[in-house]
């Protein structure tokens, strides 16, 4: 084949050149988002911080009991119990409020802290500088601003443990302090008859105790005035008995026999231990040699119920009106002896001089 015949050859295919290859930008450590904790530590502060809240919230509502004005009434014992109640319930409520003023402010702390770092975490979050944990974080807000509530019961608290229940405290102590007075005076009326004693309250007993005081301070005084009326005749006394057939008892016709006038007052406790050493002496003894009349107060009140409640077997009864020295027997029991001329031979005052009176009564020494 002639040269000239021979096809050329085909020119070199072009290879085209290869794609840029996609490669991302480096980013710079500065602008990669990181991680970050204020998420989960605002909603773990919130929840502590709401848990203490609670815990000083149910402070408020939890009453360990009525801490109001305690009346003291009802027998010693029971007052006892009620007042010893009432201290630990004030107690127990100055307890509460001390330690739920600093659950509160702690709480209230915790949750300030974790609001604010839950709105930073959100913040930071919005400009692409932290990994984005939103519901984290929104839980974690709300918790911390209800947790930031519980300063109002740090507040309330704060106010009982430093002026409310202190000022409660010193009301009541006022109020007992009245209270007490009025038993004084209460004590003072049923000594003088002037007021029965309430059955089964305090009443009883504080009369008793204030027979025992003002019995043993007054005795000297009785002592001293009433011996201007040794060796006198006895002033007239006419007793109205409730216990027997016989219902007048005149002083005056009790003649040639010894007489013991026994000074009752039916609402004093002293008076009523009185009788049953006064129920011997009436049976051992005969009308001709002794009579033994009790005599209370023209006005008082309750010498029926005095003979049923302490058996008395002796004449009971009001007197229809009181002369001195009569009127100025001040607290009850008080003893005076006639003797068989009508002279008064001797006084006796209070619970511990019966002995000497039932001897005076007898005649003996």
């Amino acid at each position: 084949m002639p040269a000239d015949d021979i096809p050329p050859p085909p020119p070199p295919e072009e290879i085209p050149p290869p794609p840029p290859e996609e490669t991302a930008a480096p980013l710079t450590m500065g602008n990669e988002p990181r991680r970050c904790g204020k998420a989960f530590s605002s909603l773990l502060l919130g929840f502590l911080g709401c848990l203490l809240g609670g815990v000083a919230l149910a402070g408020m509502y939890f009453n360990p009991g009525a801490s109001e004005s305690v009346q003291i009434t009802g027998n010693l014992d029971t007052m006892q119990e009620v007042v010893v109640q009432d201290a630990t319930n004030r107690g127990l409520k100055m307890f509460l409020a001390s330690f739920g003023q600093w659950f509160g402010f702690v709480g209230s702390a915790l949750g300030l802290v974790g609001f604010i770092q839950g709105l930073t975490h959100l913040y930071q979050a919005s400009e692409k500088l932290v990994l984005p944990k939103r519901w984290l974080a929104s839980f974690g807000t709300l918790f911390s601003f209800i947790a930031c509530c519980s300063i109002l019961a740090a507040l309330k608290h704060g106010y009982d443990a430093h002026v409310g229940l202190p000022k409660e405290n010193a009301e009541e102590a006022f109020n007992r302090v009245e209270q007490v007075a009025g038993i004084i005076q209460q004590g003072v009326d049923i000594a003088n008859g002037k007021e029965p004693p309430k059955q089964g309250g305090l009443g009883s007993k504080a009369t008793g105790i204030a027979e025992g005081i003002l019995g043993g301070s007054m005795n000297p005084v009785q002592q001293l005035w009433t011996e201007d009326y040794l060796g006198r005749t006895a002033p007239v006394l006419d007793v109205y008995a409730v216990n027997t057939r016989r219902s007048t008892f005149e002083l005056s016709t009790l003649r040639n026999t010894r007489v013991l006038i026994v000074f009752i007052n039916p609402a004093s406790p002293a008076c009523g231990k009185v009788v049953a050493p006064l129920n011997a002496l009436f049976e051992r003894t005969s009308r001709g040699q002794l009579w033994i009349i009790g005599s209370c107060p023209p006005k008082a009140q309750g010498a029926l119920a005095f003979t049923k409640t302490y058996g008395a077997k002796f004449p009971v009864g009001n007197a229809q009106y009181y002369r001195e020295p009569y009127s100025d027997i001040t607290l009850p029991p008080a003893f005076m002896v006639v003797d068989e001329n009508g002279r008064i031979a001797s006084f006796h005052f209070g619970l511990a001089s019966l002995p000497a009176a039932i001897r005076a009564a007898e005649g003996k020494p």
